[in-house]
């Protein structure tokens, strides 16, 4: 972190040293988004190429992007390299399951549409990896059992395998912990466990530590049906879309999915925000998934 000294002259011709002045801290440009296999249910087109577009045509490269539903270890990797080919810095990526298992149907997309994961991205000229860790979210056992974590079955749900990494922030000197999460749709009860699911998030980037800690993805509930969200405040977190519109019910223009605020971006132990924005389909020049991104500066 850069300090400046500035010396003043007095009347009497000595130099004295001003107050230091601290330089503002760096930002983390952060994104989130489902980014669905990065191909359309036509399987056919280029539309995720519009939020990668979207995402150059903005003034600072990205430091962290959580992605949820990426197919493999290869799509990563083919990410990575695209967003280090286009962006300023070059990008590296830790998946929660390097070749998921079938999701159990045949997709006329193919085995990009039926493997399903989740990764963090990160930008190496200003992150180092330090330590990561992975989990399953929950779903009852049965239809209104105990939560539980959802293990692989005939309709594989690597899908909801999430992943945390702990980051070494070279510019600012600090730790900052990173999940990209997903949790079960409600054709496996997933909403009935979100309350949960925010624990076991909270308590992995916890376990990591860090002196900033993010839990971002897709929730599949809406941030106003249960108790997740008032818990997920509870343990600190602060959520910048709901900052920005004046509390947790936000106009549609926020909706991430179907009319519901799904998709959401926590960080605790942040020193604010700017920069705050749902990427609608009118800033990215059209639909490039079915969900929305989310995107802060998080302020470490």
């Amino acid at each position: 972190m850069a300090v400046m000294a500035v010396a003043a002259v007095t009347g009497s011709g000595v130099a004295q040293g001003a107050p230091e002045t601290t330089a503002a801290p760096e930002p983390l440009v952060t994104y989130n988004n489902n980014i669905e296999n990065m191909v359309p249910e036509s399987c056919s087109g280029d539309r995720f190429d519009r939020l990668i577009e979207y995402v150059k045509s903005q003034p600072r490269s990205p430091g962290i992007l959580t992605v949820q539903q990426i197919s493999d270890s290869e799509q990563l990797k083919a990410l990575t390299k695209r967003l280090s080919d286009e962006l300023p810095g070059t990008f590296k990526g830790r998946i929660a399951v390097a070749d998921p298992g079938s999701m159990g149907y045949t997709s006329k997309c193919g085995k990009l549409k039926n493997q399903q994961t989740n990764a963090v991205i990160y930008r190496t000229q200003r992150l180092t990896l330090e330590d990561a860790t992975t989990w399953r979210s929950d779903a009852p056992q049965g239809a209104k059992g105990k939560c539980r974590n959802l293990e692989p079955t005939e309709t594989s749900q690597d899908r909801v395998h999430n992943v945390a990494v702990r980051l070494r922030d070279t510019v600012e000197k600090k730790d900052v912990t990173v999940a990209s999460i997903h949790w079960p749709t409600a054709k496996w009860n997933g909403p009935d466990c979100a309350s949960e699911n925010i624990r076991e998030a909270n308590r992995a980037v916890d376990n990591l530590g860090g002196d900033v800690r993010i839990v971002a993805g897709d929730a599949n509930i809406d941030v106003g049906v249960g108790n997740w969200w008032s818990k997920a405040r509870g343990y600190g977190f602060a959520d910048p879309i709901a900052e920005k519109c004046g509390g947790r019910d936000c106009p549609s223009r926020h909706d991430t999915l179907n009319k519901r605020r799904v998709d959401v971006l926590l960080a605790k132990k942040a020193n604010g925000f700017r920069e705050v924005a749902t990427v609608t389909e009118k800033m990215a020049g059209g639909s490039y998934s079915n969900h929305r991104a989310v995107t802060a500066y998080v302020i470490p």
